[in-house]
């Protein structure tokens, strides 16, 4: 099953990545696979292209992946649940580094994969941000996230100054980059500013507004949440069977 996509920058190509493991590119003219990028032991929860700097994906300034005359990179990032997220080679497919975020050892999740129960601690988001050069917002499946740079390092921690130990089930960039919101598994919506790593909102009907548009009392864990790059608009959507079916939860 298809889990994450993504068009290419140029949008002559598309990244899919499974419940195999397995991140793959497909050219939209040519309707066929071109690569596989292959190395994750679990579901790929999330895929991405990315330019950079040759010297921040580790490449000489020679590499061949450049896109455009601006001599940057093309990369693909992919997240696991695995708990790792990994940098690629966007031509070759060849692996470039693989950074594991410092997720605490107290999560436990078991996930499925096809071919064994692995316990892992997922990574189900990473946001490639403009407004502070070569970082990304990376968020795994516990109660923090993290503003990480493409070697590794941590350069921020999103922690909740209400609760302790609530997961962090789905998140989204606003189209400012000023704000983080994270979906927890307590139905809540945590906004934290993205350059202090202070929580500046917790919208606490969150989930049951998202799930039923607050009518039947039912809050159903976020499966994932969206931006409106213009308009300021956050949703909010589950996969959970107990909801109806087709509903998005829209906040400004």
């Amino acid at each position: 099953a298809v889990t994450c996509i993504q068009f290419s920058p140029d949008s002559s190509k598309i990244l899919t990545g499974g419940h195999d493991s397995t991140c793959r590119e497909f050219g939209l003219l040519a309707s066929r696979m071109l690569k596989e990028f292959r190395g994750h032991n679990s579901y790929v929860n999330c895929c991405s292209y990315v330019l950079l700097p040759p010297s921040v994906a580790g490449v000489g300034n020679n590499g061949s992946s450049r896109h455009g005359g601006d001599g940057r990179f093309l990369a693909v990032v992919t997240a696991s649940a695995d708990g790792s997220v990994r940098l690629w080679d966007g031509r070759t497919a060849e692996p470039i580094r693989e950074i594991t975020p410092p997720i605490p050892t107290t999560v436990t999740a078991v996930v499925h994969d096809k071919d064994s129960i692995v316990r892992s601690k997922s990574v189900h988001t990473v946001v490639h941000l403009h407004s502070q050069a070569n970082a990304m917002v990376v968020v795994p499946r516990c109660d923090r996230a993290y503003l990480m740079s493409y070697s590794g390092e941590v350069l921020r921690t999103y922690v909740r100054d209400d609760v302790q130990g609530s997961e962090f089930l789905a998140a989204v960039v606003g189209s400012s980059e000023r704000y983080l919101f994270v979906a927890a598994d307590d139905g809540k919506c945590v906004v934290f500013d993205i350059h202090t790593g202070k929580v500046e909102k917790i919208i606490r009907s969150f989930a049951e507004d998202c799930s039923s548009g607050g009518r039947s009392g039912k809050a159903c864990d976020i499966s994932g949440l969206v931006c409106h790059p213009h308009r300021g608009f956050i949703g909010g959507y589950s996969s959970d069977k107990g909801q109806k079916r087709g509903i998005l939860g829209l906040w400004k």
